[in-house]
């Protein structure tokens, strides 16, 4: 993931995967642009006028300037984490800029006897009373997490319990993704269908399922806004951002949205997502070093390192926000998605792909 930082032009966030050096991996690019609003600070953004590079990315022509024709603009409201290093954004920013590793020796399991023993784990992860006990019980951890996120992002947005009563909530939606899903539904599954079919859970299919986590969050909430996932690898969440801006600023069948909760969850710390990656020798095995382990820029690389947690945005049209007094983080401009069509797993040898120029942003005046 690349992140590109300007002063006056706000940043774009560009997520593919970079594999190790003996190995491929699914490469897909997205790329989504935000911009700074000056209607309220971000201290979760890095400082302006810096530019972060970490990795090279195909040239962009510039967008050429015009205005969407709907003057429906998105802005960010909200942000919600479950991370190794933070479980809410200021927490997680800041040690991320500290250099604060997530990283350590797996104890979701023993895994003694793989190669790779080290994943960034949640250590610790309560729901703190945001689910109910007994569905606690029942949900794969990356529903755990999505459902968390979630809720800490409208709280963080200012979502009180009178807030939801006063908005609509069937221009309201959940778009939050997964990669894998429920991994370890799917594991325990199969155990217990070598026992017998009898001894399986009638939620092993429904809580495999990418798409459960935004549905039982939008059950809890009750909005009846678009609600479903997207699942593509690495690319996941900014595809999810991106579609849920969207349907702010377009809308489905014209019929707009006025919030979206969008972002992605992931937990696949599992013997059957860890085993999976050996066996694709991706994972790197440095279980000696594990703070330093994660080097994916690094030509003596040997793997990535796996890790579980989530995170959600509240998106929301700009004067919906306004009028309830909304804190005002970024304003979303748009973006586009392309591919370099050249392989399952590994990247085009020349990092050629489609350039994003089929999406024109649209430009505004700042208020």
């Amino acid at each position: 993931m690349s992140i590109s930082v300007g002063s006056q032009d706000g940043f774009s966030l560009t997520s593919c995967f970079v594999p190790p050096a003996d190995f491929v991996s699914v490469y897909r690019c997205t790329k989504v642009s935000f911009k700074h609003t000056r209607r309220g600070p971000c201290s979760h953004t890095p400082n302006s006028g810096k530019q972060i590079v970490v990795a090279n990315q195909p040239s962009i022509e510039p967008a050429m300037k015009t205005k969407h024709p709907t003057k429906r603009r998105v802005v960010v409201t909200g942000m919600g984490v479950e991370t190794p290093i933070g479980r809410n954004p200021d927490e997680y920013y800041n040690n991320l800029l500290e250099g604060v590793s997530g990283i350590s020796d797996i104890e979701a399991f023993d895994c003694s006897n793989y190669p790779t023993r080290i994943a960034g784990e949640i250590k610790n992860f309560t729901t703190d009373g945001m689910v109910k006990p007994k569905l606690s019980k029942r949900l794969d951890k990356f529903m755990l997490y999505m459902l968390t996120a979630g809720k800490k992002a409208l709280a963080d947005g200012g979502m009180t319990e009178d807030g939801m009563e006063e908005i609509d909530k069937t221009r309201c939606g959940v778009l939050i993704g997964s990669g894998m899903g429920g991994m370890q539904i799917v594991s325990d599954a199969i155990e217990a269908l070598r026992v017998s079919y009898k001894k399986m859970t009638p939620f092993c299919v429904p809580f495999s399922s990418t798409n459960i986590g935004s549905s039982l969050l939008a059950i809890d909430l009750g909005w009846m806004g678009p609600t479903y996932s997207i699942s593509t690898a690495c690319a996941t969440s900014n595809f999810c951002i991106l579609n849920a801006a969207n349907h702010i600023i377009d809308g489905d069948a014209r019929i707009l949205q006025d919030m979206m909760l969008c972002g992605g969850s992931e937990s696949v710390v599992t013997p059957l997502g860890v085993g999976g990656f050996v066996a694709c020798k991706a994972l790197s095995e440095r279980n000696n070093d594990p703070t330093k382990a994660s080097r994916p820029w690094d030509s003596g690389r040997d793997g990535f390192v796996m890790g579980e947690g989530a995170g959600v945005l509240l998106l929301e049209e700009l004067e919906h926000a306004k009028k309830r007094g909304a804190n005002i983080y970024a304003e979303i401009l748009g973006g586009s998605f392309s591919s370099d069509a050249y392989h399952m797993t590994q990247p085009h040898p020349e990092g050629k792909q489609h350039k994003c120029t089929s999406y024109i942003c649209p430009t505004y005046e700042q208020d």
